[in-house]
């Protein structure tokens, strides 16, 4: 099996990124077909590279070295693009892992099919919202997830259910393998008009709580059990800090936003900076919930 046509060498991530930050790509390969896509797993196998897959570029830094081995992005215009409804009771969707997050959200409101509303506002892939499990404290993606289509190490197609997949908070038997599509399982029908009026509500919260308007990659931190990280990194005083281009958000202490320029660089250090100021002043630990490519977050810790 031959390297997929769409295979290139040293392309940039950053403008598939929400932060805009990063390096290139050794190898990267925006796939179209499951044959693509297989002959994409297949050609890292036999280098011996280690995959990465990347979705909407939200919750990712991209060091500014770029990344060795091979990326791979679904392409969302074709199969990896599709919704197939089905109104069933309870409906279960078939739903291509390129499909924006966003997209989904909007076809369930319209059809009044309950699940997604609360997730109005979020950015990113359907893909991405499995393999990190997005969601709110008390609930994830990964509830709605009753099967998932993957391309195994052999690049052969696989369908996983029950006990071959877990979710946890931000994270799932998902990450890192190469996704490309989903049966998601709602609980039920709910009046459109509702499901509108939810899904405004979590929006304007997420407008009122979250730096929208500038470049990001969400929440730097993951939440302690029973407490919010960005409460945390607030009474720490960490609003306002800086590294280069790299700015703690006046909006939200969880977030860091691109202010101009900044490099994987800046955000690492103001990162251990926030994660040093909370640990000596309320003795807490904060664990990161941004994923890093080409070096670890924990590693510029003191």
């Amino acid at each position: 099996m031959g390297a997929p046509e769409a295979l290139v060498e040293n392309e940039p991530l950053a403008p598939l990124t929400t932060f805009g930050i990063g390096g290139p790509a050794r190898w990267f390969a925006q796939l179209k077909t499951v044959d693509e896509a297989r002959r994409a797993v297949a050609f890292a196998a036999l280098r011996k590279l280690r995959v990465h897959i990347i979705g909407g570029g939200s919750n990712l830094l991209v060091a500014d070295g770029g990344v060795d081995g091979l990326v791979l992005r679904l392409d969302g215009t074709d199969e990896f693009g599709r919704i197939e409804p089905e109104f069933s009771d309870p409906p279960v969707w078939r739903v291509g892992a390129a499909v924006p997050l966003p997209r989904l959200v909007g076809e369930t409101i319209r059809r009044g099919v309950a699940g997604l509303e609360e997730f109005s506002g979020l950015p990113g892939t359907v893909g991405g919202a499995a393999a990190m499990n997005a969601g709110g404290a008390t609930s994830g993606f990964g509830d709605l997830v009753a099967a998932a289509l993957v391309i195994d190490a052999d690049g052969e197609v696989r369908r996983l259910t029950g006990g071959e997949l877990s979710f946890a908070y931000r994270r799932s038997s998902l990450a890192g393998s190469l996704a490309i599509g989903f049966e998601l399982r709602f609980p039920g029908m709910i009046a459109p008009e509702d499901l509108i009026l939810k899904a405004t509500r979590a929006r304007e919260r997420k407008a009122e709580r979250q730096p929208l308007d500038k470049r990001s990659a969400g929440c730097i931190f993951k939440n302690p059990s029973g407490v919010s990280a960005g409460k945390l990194l607030d009474d720490a005083g960490c609003k306002g800090m800086r590294a280069g281009g790299a700015e703690v958000s006046e909006v939200h202490a969880n977030f860091i936003v691109n202010a101009g320029g900044a490099g994987a660089r800046d955000v690492a250090t103001l990162a251990a900076a926030m994660h040093g100021r909370v640990r000596e002043r309320l003795g807490v630990e904060l664990e990161p919930e941004v994923k890093c490519w080409g070096f670890e977050l924990r590693d510029t810790f003191d």
